[in-house]
């Protein structure tokens, strides 16, 4: 049971971030300031743009994280890819109850799309070690 214990704790820290206090207008308070102070000649737009890749770029990490976590302590990647969708629906629905977020069927297919990808790199580095 302990092994399930990393995948779960990490669905929490989604289920966190998907919060309202994570909202893009909560995030470009400090995102763009930050942005502006590494990129000073950068227009508002570019950095609009930057602070929609960072979060978007977010997504693919947190999704693909969850898919290993779920790959490795189920040792399959059906179960592990669905586990990663369910969860990727369930929060973007929660979102749409949330004051300040907004569902995206868009930001659903992104984190499923990041599991599947980092489940097909795991199986790749998998068949490459046993073939080595």
């Amino acid at each position: 049971m302990l092994r399930l214990l990393p995948p779960l704790c990490w669905t929490g820290l989604i289920a966190y971030l998907g919060g309202s206090q994570w909202g893009g207008a909560h995030t470009s308070a400090w995102i763009i300031p930050l942005l502006r102070a590494l990129l000073p000649a950068a227009s508002p737009e570019a950095l609009a743009t930057l602070h929609l890749v960072i979060r978007k770029c977010a997504h693919v990490l947190e999704y693909a994280i969850l898919a290993g976590l779920w790959r490795r302590s189920l040792g399959r990647a059906w179960p592990a890819l669905g586990l990663a969708g369910a969860t990727a629906v369930l929060d973007e629905l929660r979102q749409s109850l949330s004051p300040g977020r907004t569902a995206s069927f868009h930001d659903a297919l992104l984190d499923g799309a990041a599991a599947g990808v980092m489940l097909l790199v795991l199986a790749a580095l998998g068949q490459r070690r046993t073939t080595s």
